[in-house]
């Protein structure tokens, strides 16, 4: 008993933000809560242990605990790249989008050659209406992102999604195909591609795109969605019969989000 004990104490925070760590690499959350909060307890000021505990939290659902820890990381560490850079997505994920500019910058100059902070600085900016920034983020984030990875695949659908609202349909089309080829099954690509067909007028490919975006794994775009969408193209292609299947649909989802 004695020797477990001492196995016991001799372990740190350290030790606990490692096991920490793998536990949250696994989606083992309650477990890496348990150790996270070990380390804390050892080391309140452990940066990276506050940016672990932030991210456990926003997947919980606690804004208020993640902003929190990271307004704490970065009191203790201001040049912590990562706690800049969640501080900056977590408002930008609560929609509140001037105060995600500033941590969203830092993390870009602490880390220079990363994509994240400029691609999520150009949604950023792409929300608070300034198209122009946006595509200039847009099209450095690309750059530096690997050109065959998931990531690189995100910011091809968000970059192409900008473009065909700006009516280069072409060009976003493109960014949507090259989504695609990386990452087959990612729906917003789908989704996004077929409302760029749609405003080309090719009907046709359009549904085929959003009937496949249907069968794909949610994201972004909602069933509800691609259901209206659905349903539009349908009437254009003058197919009142499965217009009214998806509008059907689309009502069902509709009345069920309102409960």
């Amino acid at each position: 008993m004695i020797w477990l004990l001492a196995i016991q104490l001799a372990i740190g925070p350290t030790e606990h933000y490692e096991r920490a760590k793998q536990d949250f690499a696994q989606r083992k959350f309650s477990e890496a809560g348990s150790e996270v909060n070990a380390a804390l307890h050892e080391n309140p000021s452990m940066v990276p242990a506050l940016v672990l505990k932030a991210r456990l939290a926003a997947f919980a659902h606690r804004p208020d605990v993640a902003k929190s820890c990271l307004i704490t990381a970065i009191t203790v560490d201001p040049t912590s790249e990562e706690a800049q850079f969640y501080l900056g997505a977590l408002f930008y994920e609560q929609n509140d989008f001037k105060p995600a500019i500033s941590p969203l910058e830092a993390a870009q100059k602490l880390s220079p050659n990363s994509p994240l902070p400029v691609f999520y600085l150009a949604m950023t900016y792409e929300a608070l209406g300034d198209q122009n920034k946006a595509l200039e983020l847009y099209q450095q984030a690309e750059k530096l992102s690997p050109q065959i990875s998931p990531q690189s695949a995100e910011i091809a659908v968000a970059y192409g999604r900008l473009l065909i609202f700006l009516g280069r349909t072409q060009d976003g089309m493109e960014k949507e195909r090259r989504a695609i080829v990386i990452d087959p099954k990612a729906r917003d690509a789908h989704y996004v591609l077929a409302k760029g067909l749609e405003y080309e007028g090719d009907f046709e490919n359009a549904a085929l795109e959003g009937e496949l975006a249907l069968t794909l794994p949610e994201a972004s775009a909602s069933d509800a969605e691609i259901h209206f969408l659905l349903t539009r193209l349908y009437r254009k292609l003058n197919k009142p019969d499965l217009a009214e299947a998806h509008m059907e649909k689309f009502l069902a989802l509709k009345k069920t989000t309102q409960k």
